[in-house]
């Protein structure tokens, strides 16, 4: 079979290659096999390939946090799945065409939803929900802003501060950006600058905001304190722009500005298999009547994992990079 690894840290484009490697074995007792469908490129990764990331594993490694895929074998014990079954794996080392699994592991999905949609269930849509929800109590009318809004993730907040009543200030790096996050139902949307907070004042009509969802780091952190509430929260979940997180000395003692992290990973060890299921499906559910929808900017097979690896790289793409490790679906 195929699958994606990099045998050196360094550039993801450069590092990542497609291999060959021995099929995946038939399942033992309470294991399933699986045909990997589909899979996304996501920021998360091409940090550890470069070895910027929490995790660096041993060499060779195959990545993939998540992926959309089919059951083609079930072990003995195994009740819950059968063969044809869709599923979301919840472990890693996804970016491969076949591979083999605990069942306890798979969550399964109904048919009859989008299955690129699907290929990014697993982390963007739990990272939006729990970072709007765990954070800060809002309710219908409050505000929360965030930057790298035309993401992944900054548009399934979007969409989901919306259906909740709750507004939305999105700061991303250029215009062209803007009609698509106001098409999804952003209340502002602005364009970074040195000038970030006298814009969003005027805005907002000088509303407090009280949570701030940063993706970038560095002085991006700065000027986002600058525009919310004295004691709000900023929660990071990325350094896009390569840059630690920083706040000012004013925002940590006047304005006593909270900084904070979020990484799924604890979430998923930490919290109950009942709990996390009912989250992923109720999240599933969502994406199957369409209330959540992430544009897909390209599909690749697996073989041209260096081209989609590059595209992933672009910031100025319109959607999520996917690869398709079984051919088109």
């Amino acid at each position: 079979m195929k699958a994606a690894q990099f045998s050196a840290y360094g550039p993801a484009a450069d590092m990542i290659e497609c291999v060959e490697l021995p099929d995946s074995p038939s399942p033992a007792v309470g294991e399933i096999k699986v045909d990997v469908l589909a899979f996304p490129i996501n920021p998360a990764d091409m940090l550890t390939i470069e070895g910027l990331y929490a995790e660096r594993p041993p060499l060779p490694a195959t990545l993939g946090a998540e992926c959309i895929a089919r059951v083609t074998e079930t072990g003995k014990g195994v009740a819950h799945l059968s063969v044809g079954d869709l599923v979301v794996p919840l472990g890693r080392q996804n970016w491969v065409q076949q591979k083999t699994m605990p069942a306890k592991q798979a969550i399964k999905i109904p048919e009859g939803s989008d299955i690129q949609q699907l290929a990014m269930l697993r982390v963007n849509p739990p990272t939006a929900h729990l970072m709007m929800t765990q954070y800060v109590d809002l309710k219908a009318g409050d505000w929360l802003m965030q930057d790298a809004a035309n993401s992944g993730v900054g548009k399934l907040i979007i969409q989901m501060a919306k259906a909740k009543g709750i507004r939305t200030v999105n700061v991303v790096r250029r215009p062209d950006a803007i009609p698509e996050l106001k098409d999804l139902g952003a209340d502002v949307v602005v364009v970074d600058s040195d000038n970030l907070a006298v814009e969003v004042k005027e805005l907002t009509d000088g509303a407090e905001i009280r949570l701030g969802i940063d993706a970038v780091g560095g002085t991006q952190i700065i000027r986002m304190g600058d525009c919310l509430a004295d004691e709000a929260i900023i929660v990071n979940y990325g350094l896009l722009s390569g840059d630690n997180p920083q706040l000012s000395a004013h925002q940590t003692v006047f304005k006593r500005l909270w900084l904070t992290g979020f990484w799924l990973l604890p979430w998923l060890q930490n919290t109950p298999p009942k709990e996390a299921i009912g989250l992923y499906s109720e999240l599933a559910n969502s994406i199957a009547s369409g209330d959540l929808h992430v544009p897909v900017a390209a599909t690749f097979p697996l073989t041209e994992i260096k081209d989609a690896m590059k595209l992933s790289r672009d910031y100025k793409r319109d959607g999520k990079v996917l690869v398709l490790p079984n051919g088109p679906i």
